[in-house]
């Protein structure tokens, strides 16, 4: 056997492909992920404690003012995390994927307005 040559191996030790390396999130990442979480809670939960559920149920106006208003602050929070987060990353991909849902939260914040507003009375 030569020094060069490498040991024998049996057939079920060979791997054809490679490992998986699971890149790791850096401080800055997780960070940006749980301001992004805090707008998400932000601008679903208080108007949702403020409101209720039922979109038929209506509610006085300051009320609906303020759910709007905690719904787009909440939405403007997880933007400003979707930038920090492109920032930190580089990617793209996951600015794109913090952006959308802060504009669904957005346009809902407005369709829950609406609702309240004309059933309301």
């Amino acid at each position: 056997m030569s020094a060069h040559s490498a040991p024998p191996t049996r057939h079920e030790e060979q791997r054809a492909v490679a490992p998986i390396r699971w890149s790791k999130p850096n401080g800055g990442t997780v960070v940006a992920l749980l301001i992004w979480v805090v707008g998400l809670l932000l601008s679903a939960l208080v108007p949702l404690a403020l409101l209720g559920v039922d979109p038929y149920q209506g509610a006085s106006t300051g009320r609906i003012v303020t759910g709007l208003v905690f719904t787009l602050v909440g939405a403007l929070v997880m933007v400003f995390s979707a930038y920090l987060l492109y920032r930190k990353t580089g990617s793209i991909g996951a600015a794109i994927l913090a952006f959308v849902p802060s504009f669904v939260m957005g346009a809902l914040g407005i369709l829950m307005t609406t609702m309240k507003t004309l059933y309301g009375s």
